[in-house]
């Protein structure tokens, strides 16, 4: 007659590793802790909300910069720097460009920054 050793359902038959499975495929959690590729996969809030700001702030130099053409086209009476047509998709561009592309991600980069910590949704890993 053979000693049968009753077991938990989770419990780790003797020799099995310890450390958790990981997922294959598309399903694997981005692994790079440095350099741009840990910047391009983060899953962090803090740095989702960082590139959220620097995004809005290159867009916000190039409506900046749409800005200063259209100054420039009525600095002066009858300049001819811009046509009338040029004058006019540009005025729209510089609009689209800061509402679009400028006061709504900073909202989201806020939002992305913020939100979580205030909530208190952020949970500190344990010192191993």
């Amino acid at each position: 007659m053979t000693v049968v050793h009753e077991r938990t359902p989770l419990e780790l038959p003797s020799g099995a590793p310890t450390t958790p499975a990981r997922p294959l495929g598309v399903f694997t959690r981005p692994t790079a802790t440095t350099g741009w590729k840990s910047w391009l996969t983060t899953v962090d809030h803090k740095r989702i909300g960082i590139m959220y700001g620097v995004a809005s702030l290159t867009f916000f130099l190039v409506g900046g910069f749409e800005a200063l053409l259209i100054r420039t086209q009525l600095a002066v009476p009858g300049n001819d720097l811009l046509s009338a047509d040029l004058y006019n998709q540009v005025f729209t561009m510089h609009g689209l460009t800061m509402v679009f592309l400028v006061v709504m991600p900073l909202q989201a980069a806020f939002a992305n920054y913020l939100l979580p910590l205030q909530i208190g949704g952020v949970t500190w890993p344990s010192p191993a």
